[in-house]
């Protein structure tokens, strides 16, 4: 019998969705005969000395799996923390997520990261931060951005469809419009932002010589509606998107546009990438249909990146800034004057014009704050890391800061700047003016996230941070004798936060605020930072107690420091970062909610 119940236990760990399942009709009464069967059929097994499954062997050597608890094997991984990032509805990757927790177990901290409001630049921002361990790319154009930042690929994205699209242009069913032939300078199109293949880059080869007003940084779904609504004339997108809609009407198709791909983190082990790959496409089928990915080769984006470039070359001399943006170059440029300056640590000043030297080389015209004209030379590959940078064309008119980079003299006696590292080319974010103020007195610290303080005429404000998201503290006796352990480990964390923020801010210190926002609660969301400058929310993330709220980002000035500091404080692996029982708050909070309503 010994070897019977050792049969069994092996079918148990080779099978455990089949073995649940037994069991459970073991329980119901009218199939106690088919269970009994069963366990006739692993005796005769055990009696002949055959295994009921014969394990799977591994396909990568440095694979160690152990069994848990739940009887699935668990892969043994070098890192401790996985980064899923994602461009679409977080519920499409929950099953995906408690699997690999099943698979990798608890000392892996599985955590995602995104949904579907996330922007294309801010993804591709992600990723050349190398935020994201598992990237789910979306666009074609951020999967080439992956592979610009030396991720890998591990799988196809859609492997059911075909292995091309077309981006279409389209229209109200009853437009006038017709055609690309009857579009407009008064026409108004909406388009996607710079990282989107369907939505802009395609688009916008294929407008070539035409002169739109644009309307431009949606996703899919709003780009409909503002034509859909007549806040726009026409609009691009993804065929697929609109094909099936009556009340849209379609002008123009493209070229095929490859798919994309899911892609690992350069900062992840070769062994590491090998592992997550194998349980990726060992995932049940129903995981990779919702997850939408599966198997298969990487897409060719080779002509793609020809479309992208000569896009670029097209629009290099467009301002998107204007009213009407002309979707050709007449080549024309203004005379370049002579620089003689020598200051090699920090320039400031406007991108004002850009050329290509060749596919690996580009050069822009920065326009400096000193009143000269300098010539920027920088590598297409390094330029692809700099966050604010997804293409030449994106530089178009934006604020720069060059660092640590000595101007050279070139031809015609202008100064050149050869860039060399990402880090040399800062592109300052277009920031809204906001009263910063000094007049407010710490009142209370109410959790590690929120203070109330007291304006000059002594009226009580209550502040929420900007920028980041700390763990939640219990806020009744319920939660506070909660034996739940998600519970116990969020107020765990959440107190560390508050009694860390009740260190560095004393009731009756005086803060600066740049307020941003006003929340739903009636809160003014706000950068916080202490008389002498010193930014609160950037020390809260850079000792790894709270962190980047990426969902509202774009209202925080100081995006790139707490960003910055976040990275740190995950590869040092400080505090929340160590723990593998850490869930996020605001995931721990939309389950709390889950839950009520079940």
């Amino acid at each position: 019998m010994s070897k019977f119940w050792k049969n069994l236990q092996v079918y148990r760990i080779n099978n455990p969705l089949k073995y649940q399942h037994l069991v459970s009709i073991m329980f119901n009464s009218h199939n106690h005969q088919y269970f009994i069967k069963f366990l006739v059929f692993i005796g005769i097994l055990g009696l002949s000395g055959c295994n009921p499954s014969k394990p799977t062997k591994s396909l990568t050597p440095t694979i160690s799996p152990t069994s848990s608890s739940s009887g699935i094997k668990e892969q043994k991984l070098n890192a401790s923390t996985l980064t899923i990032g994602i461009l679409s509805k977080p519920s499409y990757y929950q099953e995906l997520t408690t699997y690999l927790r099943e698979q990798f177990g608890n000392k892996v901290q599985i955590i995602l990261d995104g949904d579907d409001s996330i922007s294309y630049e801010e993804a591709r921002k992600r990723m050349i931060n190398k935020e994201w361990d598992i990237a789910f790319t979306l666009s074609p154009i951020l999967s080439v951005a992956a592979k610009n930042n030396d991720y890998h690929f591990a799988a196809k994205m859609f492997p059911n469809n075909p292995p091309y699209y077309q981006a279409t242009l389209f229209t109200k069913s009853n437009s006038s419009i017709q055609s690309i032939n009857d579009l407009k300078h008064t026409n108004t199109i909406a388009m996607g932002d710079f990282n989107s293949a369907s939505s802009f880059y395609v688009p916008a080869y294929d407008l070539f010589g035409k002169s739109l007003r644009v309307d431009m940084g949606h996703r899919g779904k709003d780009i409909k509606d503002l034509v859909k609504t007549g806040k726009a004339d026409i609009g691009a997108a993804a065929y697929e998107a609109v094909a099936n809609d009556k009340d849209l009407k379609i002008i123009h198709l493209s070229k095929q546009i490859p798919g994309a791909n899911v892609y690992l983190s350069p900062k992840l082990s070769e062994s590491d990438r090998q592992i997550i790959t194998k349980v990726l496409l060992n995932a049940p089928e129903n995981i990779r249909k919702q997850a939408n990915y599966g198997g298969g080769e990487e897409h060719d984006y080779s002509q793609l990146i020809k479309i992208s470039q000569r896009t670029e070359e097209i629009l290099k001399c467009a301002d998107f800034k204007q009213q009407t943006v002309n979707f050709y170059c007449t080549g024309s440029s203004e005379k370049q004057k002579p620089s003689n300056s020598n200051n090699t640590s920090e320039i400031l000043g406007r991108i004002n014009g850009w050329t290509r030297q060749n596919n690996e080389i580009e050069t822009f015209k920065l326009s400096g704050k000193d009143n000269q004209v300098y010539q920027i030379t920088i590598p297409r590959k390094i330029l692809y890391q700099v966050p604010g940078a997804s293409s030449p064309i994106a530089l178009q008119g934006k604020e720069v800061k060059i660092i640590n980079v000595a101007p050279q003299k070139a031809q015609a006696g202008i100064f050149e700047l050869k860039l060399t590292q990402p880090n040399q080319l800062n592109v300052l974010e277009d920031t809204q003016k906001s009263s910063i103020q000094s007049n407010y007195q710490v009142k209370q610290v109410d959790d590690g996230d929120t203070i109330t303080v007291t304006d000059i005429s002594n009226q009580k404000i209550r502040v929420r941070f900007a920028c980041i998201d700390t763990a939640e503290v219990p806020h009744s006796d319920t939660e506070k004798n909660s034996d739940n352990p998600a519970d116990k480990n969020q107020f765990l964390w959440g107190n560390k936060a508050k009694e860390r923020l009740e260190s560095i801010i004393k009731i009756g210190d005086r803060v600066k605020l740049n307020i941003v926002d006003t929340d739903r609660y009636g809160r003014k969301v706000a950068e916080v930072r202490l008389e002498d400058g010193t930014f609160i929310q950037q020390i809260l993330v850079k000792e790894g107690l709270a962190m980047v709220y990426r969902q509202y980002l774009k209202n925080c000035a100081s995006a790139a420091l707490v960003e910055k500091a976040e990275a740190e404080a995950k590869q040092q692996r400080l505090n929340i970062w160590a723990d593998s029982q850490f869930t996020a708050p605001w995931d721990w909070r939309s389950q709390k909610k889950s839950s009520k309503k079940s």
